[in-house]
């Protein structure tokens, strides 16, 4: 007979750190996953309740919506830059406050954090507090059960992303795609 092998999820390692500010943060190792379902589940399990603040913090971003970017942007949570940054956003930085919460330019010009706590929250300040999102914010604000693909293009056409809006909202709706059929994101 023979066994078949079963590789197990891994979890994403998680170190606590004591902030600048005195406050505890959980920095995000790399996902060491491979298999693709496993890789993208680990994500959603280190990342699940950092979204839920941000979406909490940005009127209701949809939380899926943020698990997708965070994820497509990081390769969920594979990239060394953003590991680095603890940006699993590619936010740019521009400022000391913006985004928030951030400790100075990282790895590429991005923006870096302590934990993805600190990234969480500076996300959804991202966009409350840039005006070229106040169209995102206005729509947020106005809508109790905010449309996902209505908020990806939003956040497109405002520029993040890049200058091509179009292939960014294909981006994140392959994205999105991708957190719905390889995850349980609860």
């Amino acid at each position: 007979k023979k066994e078949k092998k079963e590789m197990a999820k891994k979890e994403i390692t998680l170190t606590k750190v004591v902030c600048q500010d005195g406050t505890i943060d959980y920095k995000v190792g790399i996902n060491p996953n491979t298999n693709a379902d496993d890789k993208v589940q680990a994500f959603v399990d280190a990342f699940r309740a950092s979204a839920m603040n941000a979406h909490t913090s940005c009127y209701g971003l949809p939380r899926k919506l943020i698990l997708a970017i965070w994820g497509g942007e990081s390769g969920w949570a594979t990239g060394s830059t953003q590991n680095s940054n603890q940006n699993w956003s590619n936010m740019i930085y521009s400022t000391a406050n913006n985004p928030v919460g951030n400790i100075g330019k990282g790895v590429n010009g991005w923006a870096k954090f302590e934990g993805r706590g600190k990234h969480a929250i500076a996300f959804a300040k991202f966009f409350v507090n840039n005006s070229r999102y106040s169209e995102l914010i206005t729509y947020l604000k106005g809508t109790e059960s905010p449309d996902i693909n209505t908020c990806i293009t939003y956040i497109a056409k405002a520029g993040y992303g890049g200058t091509d809006s179009a292939a960014y909202i294909k981006k994140v709706k392959d994205w999105v795609y991708t957190l719905e059929k390889r995850s349980n994101i609860g």
